[in-house]
């Protein structure tokens, strides 16, 4: 994709980034729905907090990585913490989760960008690249930033994620959470055009 074509996030703006503990070895034990769920999981429950707005995001598997204005940061804190308590409590995974301000990212040389792909005209998909998100990820994994799990019994609204593991389908109010997605600038989710709000670039 030209390069030309992303946008630098605001200064202002954060990086919100969010990782199943030991995930490769819970894959192993055949967890690997439950990963997966704990990372749809994050997406659900953001979008949900922000009541439909859009937001520049991508779902890696086994987490998810995503932007969010200030005015949109609290919503996004709550969200985040409540996630990592439910994965605590009803899938029994540990989640990292991390608020990074993209400022703090600028400042070790690494920047975020964003762009919108649009291989159809139904779909679209959010792609980032100046190397931000890596560093993001990388610096929750060593501590940095992290965002406390929220008490016990918290729960976040995950309307619109398929719950397979407590065999509860929920019906989708905002975007549908799906597969695919990878880290940074691999996969990322597919977003209905017809469920567009406003464009998440700055």
């Amino acid at each position: 994709m030209d390069p030309a074509l992303y946008s630098p996030l605001p200064d202002n703006w954060t990086i919100g980034v969010a990782d199943i503990v030991e995930s490769t070895k819970a894959i192993a034990n055949q967890r690997y729905k439950a990963v997966n769920m704990a990372g749809a999981a994050v997406i659900a429950a953001v979008t949900n907090a922000l009541e439909g707005r859009e937001f520049p995001f991508v779902f890696g598997g086994d987490g998810a990585s995503f932007a969010v204005g200030p005015d949109d940061l609290g919503r996004a804190r709550e969200a985040l913490a409540a996630t990592a308590a439910w994965v605590r409590q009803d899938i029994d995974l540990a989640m990292r989760i991390a608020l990074v301000p993209v400022s703090a990212v600028r400042a070790q040389g690494f920047d975020v960008r964003v762009a919108r792909f649009g291989p159809s005209a139904n779909l679209s998909y959010a792609m980032f690249t100046g190397g931000g998100l890596g560093w993001a990820e990388a610096a929750m994994k060593r501590g940095e930033f992290a965002v406390a799990a929220a008490p016990p019994g918290t729960q976040p609204d995950l309307t619109g994620l398929f719950l397979p593991l407590r065999g509860n389908p929920l019906r989708a109010r905002a975007h549908p959470v799906g597969a695919g997605g990878a880290r940074a600038r691999r996969r990322s989710r597919r977003i209905p055009r017809s469920h567009r709000r406003r464009h998440p670039s700055p």
